[in-house]
């Protein structure tokens, strides 16, 4: 089982490629018929072997590498050269093996290693030079292994791990030093293995099992124990094998498998039995094998398989199908 999650929304898909969803669907962005809030676990589709959602846009990569998007299309986000929005997933790339979504914008990986984009571009956060909204997809880059995309901002890893951004800097979260806005992707560190983006900072994962960052701190998503933007990347925690970002919370999971947390924790996102914010890294699971966030919910995978979630539960993303209450500790998911 994997997970995913942006907003109010979650997708889980299990060993046979089954996708499963539930949460927010105002824009049938679960890729489901019906624009309501889906409280349980509900299969969509088939042969689903990755999944990336925005605020109320989904991409779906299956197992033939097809890509195919559902949703909100305001932006251009869908790549289907027009605005409107899309009630049943549509194909529209091939030779696909990894992708991303922001807010109101979108990115895949072909096989070949280029970066194509498509979506609001305000901030330059395509990363194609302009600040254009894109319609149909754009190349952006070569090499490029992953990308990851937030609010207004974008990370970029290539082949040879050089992390690059691009975007809104407001926050100084492209962690280039500087407040301004890029619109073509700088190189911010080498040896990096993994990333995420929040809502005005950033988080990577090196080589070496450490985890660093940068950008907006207010709630202590950096996990630095300090509340000050951090303008220039900055080291916070060690022996680490993946972090997940929400709007303003971190989660970091250890190579031991324990799964710590750390930022804004108003909806109980962390999963620490209480809704305080954490300025510092604080464990609260073991045996985790992966983890995702949507902006105020988290969710967590065990290494029996098992799904766990906390936080946000207004849309019913956890999936517990409990109510609609939110939940300040993890709670197990059944499908």
């Amino acid at each position: 089982m994997n997970s995913s999650a942006y907003f109010a929304s979650s997708f889980f898909i299990d060993e046979s490629h089954h996708l499963y969803v539930c949460g927010n669907n105002s824009y049938n962005q679960l890729a489901y018929a019906q624009a309501s809030s889906q409280y349980l676990p509900l299969k969509t589709m088939d042969d689903v072997s990755q999944v990336a959602p925005g605020e109320y846009h989904t991409l779906i990569l299956k197992t033939d590498k097809t890509l195919w998007v559902v949703g909100s299309n305001d932006y251009g986000q869908l790549g289907t050269g027009n605005t409107n929005n899309l009630g049943t997933p549509k194909q529209i790339a091939e030779n696909v093996i990894a992708m991303a979504a922001g807010k109101n914008f979108s990115f895949y990986i072909k096989s070949d290693h280029t970066l194509w984009a498509m979506g609001n571009n305000v901030f330059g956060q395509l990363g194609n030079g302009n600040t254009e909204y894109q319609y149909t997809p754009v190349k952006v880059m070569e090499n490029v292994q992953a990308v990851q995309a937030a609010t207004a901002h974008t990370l970029i890893l290539k082949t040879n791990g050089t992390l690059w951004a691009c975007g809104n800097n407001s926050a100084y979260q492209l962690g280039d030093g500087t407040d301004k806005h890029k619109s073509t992707p700088v190189k911010i560190a080498s040896g990096v293995v993994q990333m995420s983006a929040g809502n005005q900072f950033s988080v990577f994962v090196k080589s070496d099992g450490s985890l660093w960052g940068v950008g907006f701190d207010g709630a202590g998503q950096l996990g630095d124990n300090s509340t000050y933007t951090v303008h220039n990347p900055k080291q916070i925690l060690n022996d680490v094998a993946e972090a997940a970002t929400g709007y303003g919370h971190t989660l970091a999971l250890k190579t031991d498998g324990t799964l710590w947390v750390a930022g804004l924790n108003d909806f109980g996102q962390l999963g620490n039995g209480n809704a305080g914010n954490m300025g510092r890294f604080e464990w609260v699971l073991k045996d985790v094998t992966s983890i995702s966030a949507g902006s105020s919910h988290s969710i967590a995978i065990k290494k029996d398989g098992s799904v766990w979630t906390t936080g946000s539960n207004g849309s019913g993303q956890l999936g517990t199908g409990t109510g609609l209450s939110d939940r300040n500790h993890f709670e197990q998911v059944k499908f």
